[in-house]
């Protein structure tokens, strides 16, 4: 079960995008969820057919991804503001959006 502490923890862990894309094994993932997902694969980026045209989540860049985990019943792509889970299962997608941090006073008084 995916809680809100790992959720804290993956983005703790993943602070920048990967150096070598060839680290992620992306294909072995992107194979994983085309049973149940529409997903194709360029050179650049990553579009999740399923979702309609003017969807954020649609498409996103290969070099924008910070990690993949994979769970019992997910595979989640780490990205810098958010986290898109994939059933293994099913069709669904989820989205979890990072929190922004609360800003000090000083932020507040100076616009930082």
């Amino acid at each position: 079960m995916i809680t809100d502490q790992v959720i804290k923890e993956i983005y703790k862990k993943y602070t920048k995008p990967c150096k070598d894309p060839a680290e992620l094994d992306l294909e072995h993932y992107l194979e994983l969820l085309q049973e149940n997902h529409n997903i194709t694969s360029d050179g650049m980026e990553i579009v999740v057919e399923d979702l309609e045209e003017f969807n954020p989540f649609r498409m996103f860049l290969k070099r924008s991804i910070y990690g993949i985990l994979e769970f019992d019943k997910m595979i989640a792509f780490v990205f810098r503001s958010h986290i898109l889970f994939f059933s293994k299962d099913d069709d669904q997608l989820r989205v979890h959006i990072k929190p922004e941090k609360p800003q000090s006073l000083f932020g507040k008084l100076f616009g930082r």
